[in-house]
């Protein structure tokens, strides 16, 4: 029997062992190592859009402005590690201080090409 995966924006797939909704995904890797590689792909670039797949290639689920609420993992006796992974989708606020900070960096970049084009020559 197949397993559903939990596709990040990057197009990396990660195979579930269960789930009981994007607030909690079960993930078995074969070890700690494995499980400190998928931690760094829960980035918040990566949480931007995910999408549960099932067995079959069929979306049965799309996310977007998803944050990663808590992980946690527990070390199985043959060496594996099951890892749970909350997902929760961002609040209005955090979505409009991105959005802002965006702004404000983008208006700092402007600022200062404005500053070297009107420089003295």
């Amino acid at each position: 029997m197949g397993k559903d995966k939990l596709v990040l924006h990057d197009s990396t797939e990660i195979t579930l062992e269960s789930s009981q909704g994007i607030g909690m995904l079960c993930v078995c890797v074969e070890n700690r190592t494995t499980a400190g590689i998928l931690w760094e792909q829960i980035t918040k670039d990566n949480l931007s859009e995910v999408l549960i797949v099932n067995s079959e290639g069929e979306t049965t689920g799309r996310y977007t402005d998803m944050s990663l609420d808590y992980v946690t993992g527990t070390d199985n006796a043959d060496g594996t590690v099951l890892f749970t992974i909350s997902l929760r989708e961002k609040t209005i606020e955090e979505i409009l201080q991105e959005r802002v900070s965006a702004l404000e960096a983008e208006l700092e970049e402007l600022k200062s090409g404005r500053d070297i084009t009107d420089s003295p020559a």
